[in-house]
């Protein structure tokens, strides 16, 4: 590889070198401008990689990998190259553009579209998650920890955030469904945008954070939730008041300092789509549960649309819930002798050889 800017090929060398392959020729041909310095970039992978466009298409396609070739750019993200930062970025970009430009052929191959976008953002670890959950002091923040994190909704979209938008039997769900009209999400249903919708789903963890975190707002305030309610409310100034953009920001600031973590909402969109593309799912669902405009479509997603949607969800569950990792550590603390004792109390407490009796005050 050469250093610096002083590349093997000219960006017109580059450009005559990708008209070779058909998939660069697919790729560059959707592009308006800079043609010949996207075909640089694709150059440099490619010669970083030792494979052609066509065979990197090809790695996309073999089925026994399916994700080989983002592992590939992945290693590429991380390898200790002597280029510049934003060249790496804009060589990353236009890779993942060739895959997308090329979905047709994955598409015919597969059956469906089994491309995904490799996020090059640090993946907040289960670990990490935990901490900043147990950093969240009330019921209220718990659930600003958990609900981004899973449903890979963003900071603006939180704030405007309705019960309303959950479908109508969410408490009896495994994994509720929300459905976002276009006006929360990214260009407020404007030009491009229009007629965009975020079918998104919450965890069996965060359902219960949100079930407790209204029952605790109802008993703490004498509050009666509604259905127009916004789902994150002050609970200090102007209680039970929307929680605005800018106090979630706040809260979520002041959780991750407690919690020693760098974190921020938009983590849990990358954290939703790396589990969703570890269990396979395609390209256009991962954008749809994203609240990103799916080619293509016009009208919204059909009732069994949506529980197809819900059951690839449910498959990347072991990915998105990390509550549970908190709760083992804690039981790991205790030795064999003490669990073996804990568990005779359980079992005397189900026999009803064992009961508790209330203290007499003297």
């Amino acid at each position: 590889m050469p250093n610096k800017q002083k590349y093997t090929l000219t960006p017109k060398q580059s450009y005559e070198w990708a008209q070779q392959y058909e998939t660069a020729k697919i790729y560059l041909r959707k592009i308006n401008s800079r043609r010949p310095k996207v075909a640089q970039y694709l150059h440099i992978y490619c010669e970083w990689a030792k494979l052609n466009p066509d065979q990197l298409i090809a790695l996309k396609e073999n089925s026994q990998d399916r994700l080989a070739a983002e592992k590939l750019l992945e290693r590429f993200t991380a390898a200790n190259l002597d280029i510049p930062d934003s060249l790496r970025c804009q060589t990353a970009t236009s890779i993942r553009a060739l895959y997308r430009t090329n979905w047709h052929r994955l598409e015919a191959e597969a059956g469906k579209i089994e491309y995904g976008t490799q996020a090059t953002h640090r993946i907040i670890s289960k670990q990490e998650r935990f901490k900043l959950y147990k950093n969240a002091y009330n019921p209220r923040d718990k659930v600003i920890v958990l609900l981004p994190n899973c449903s890979a909704m963003a900071l603006e979209t939180l704030s405007m955030l309705r019960f309303e938008h959950f479908e109508p039997n969410w408490q009896q769900q495994v994994t509720p469904h929300i459905s976002l009209p276009a006006e929360l999400l990214k260009g407020h249903g404007k030009g491009r945008y229009k007629n965009v919708r975020q079918e998104t789903f919450i965890t069996p963890e965060c359902k219960r954070a949100i079930i407790e975190y209204q029952e605790w707002f109802t008993k703490t305030f004498n509050y009666t939730w509604k259905q127009t309610d916004n789902v994150l409310l002050q609970i200090k100034d102007g209680i039970a008041q929307p929680l605005k953009y800018n106090g979630i920001l706040f809260a979520v600031n002041q959780i991750a300092k407690r919690a020693g973590v760098k974190w921020q909402t938009h983590d849990g969109r990358v954290i939703v789509q790396t589990a969703l593309e570890s269990i396979g799912c395609s390209n256009n669902w991962i954008r749809k549960i994203k609240g990103r405009k799916v080619r293509g479509e016009e009208t919204p997603y059909s009732q069994p649309a949506i529980e197809q949607l819900r059951k690839k969800y449910q498959e990347a569950l072991p990915d998105l819930e990390f509550l549970g990792i908190g709760f083992k550590s804690e039981a790991e603390e205790f030795t064999p002798e003490e669990r073996e004792a804990i568990k005779k109390i359980l079992e005397g407490l189900k026999n009803k050889t064992i009961q508790f009796i209330e203290p007499t005050r003297g």
